[in-house]
């Protein structure tokens, strides 16, 4: 059954101990794993089922599922691996005194293709045993905000699942069952993906209206009392599937000629608008790449890009 799944979630941070908590609160066995000792020993204080990696040597995993959300962070410009990759070597080693099926989730962000490349590659090579064959593979994203982490844990609005094969998925559906959201099926490489394009589009959001509120600034209007009612007048706002579909570059009477006027007028102020002026340059290019006759509306949208100041880029 289900409940009988027991947990076990290596890196107890944030994402860890709001991931074993909200498991905990669903009867699930959970036992926390991390380096730091302290960390281990405030668990322990809680009552709660704590260890450091040290402490049980070597020892086979007791867990059905175990659940990686240790760091990964990005160090001159590129992901470290380092924590994730020692995860994998400790497990690994494990192992190979395991003798039930056993499936490891990832959770902690990586870029695409790590969960295969890294983790599993890593599992096989120290275990001596084969993915898909004697243990399974996930990968979980995260959308946990730190300052709420444990209620978005308990109340999530969806759960990804990025699965290396069918039975790897199940298992992990299960600790879900109870949970009242949707659930999702990837691959592990979409999964992995997902996160990024989540985490990325509400980065590009926030650049967007910081980028605005400094030209309303500069042109003194209110950017308070505009901002609100984009909220509800953009359907790029209020319907989630707005621009998500594969309907190639933004055209139609409106959005080429405004993108181009209203970055036209801030430059001829002497503002910069890089996002702006770069979400015009990659439609553009996207247009230029389209293998099909361009209608004459994407042609005149062409035709009325003025060349970017070099400020702009």
């Amino acid at each position: 059954m289900a409940k009988d799944l027991r947990v076990g979630i290596v890196g107890s941070g944030v994402v860890g101990q709001a991931t074993g908590r909200g498991f905990l609160a669903h009867g699930f066995p959970v036992t926390f794993i991390d380096t730091n000792l302290n960390t281990v020993q405030r668990l322990r204080h809680e009552g709660l089922s704590a260890y450091t990696p040290s402490e049980r040597a070597d020892q086979a995993p007791e867990f059905d599922v175990t659940i990686l959300t240790v760091p990964t962070p990005t160090q001159n410009g590129e992901i470290n691996l380092q924590y994730l990759e020692a995860a994998a070597v400790d497990l690994g080693r494990r192992f190979k005194h395991a003798a039930h099926y056993h499936v490891v989730v990832v959770r902690s962000t990586v870029v695409p293709g790590t969960t295969e490349k890294v983790v599993i590659s890593t599992l096989e090579q120290y275990s001596g045993k084969k993915a898909g064959r004697d243990f399974g593979v996930c990968m979980n994203p995260e959308y946990l905000r730190e300052k709420k982490s444990t209620e978005d844990f308990a109340h999530p609005w969806i759960v990804v699942i990025g699965q290396y094969d069918q039975r790897s998925g199940d298992t992990v559906a299960a600790l879900y069952r109870d949970f009242q959201c949707p659930v999702y099926r990837l691959s592990l490489q979409e999964a992995e993906t997902q996160k990024y394009v989540h985490n990325l589009f509400n980065a590009v959001k926030i650049t967007f209206f910081n980028e605005f509120r400094q030209i309303c600034e500069k042109a003194r209007v209110s950017a308070d009392a505009i901002f609100p009612l984009v909220a509800q007048s953009a359907e790029g706002m209020f319907n989630p599937e707005y621009g998500i579909r594969n309907f190639g570059p933004f055209d139609g009477m409106c959005l080429p000629k405004d993108t181009q006027a209203f970055l036209s007028w801030a430059r001829a102020h002497g503002w910069d608008m890089p996002l702006l002026a770069q979400a015009i340059a990659v439609n553009n290019e996207l247009v230029a790449r389209q293998s099909r006759p361009a209608p004459a509306v994407r042609q005149a949208a062409r035709d009325m890009v003025v060349a970017p100041s070099a400020a702009a880029f």
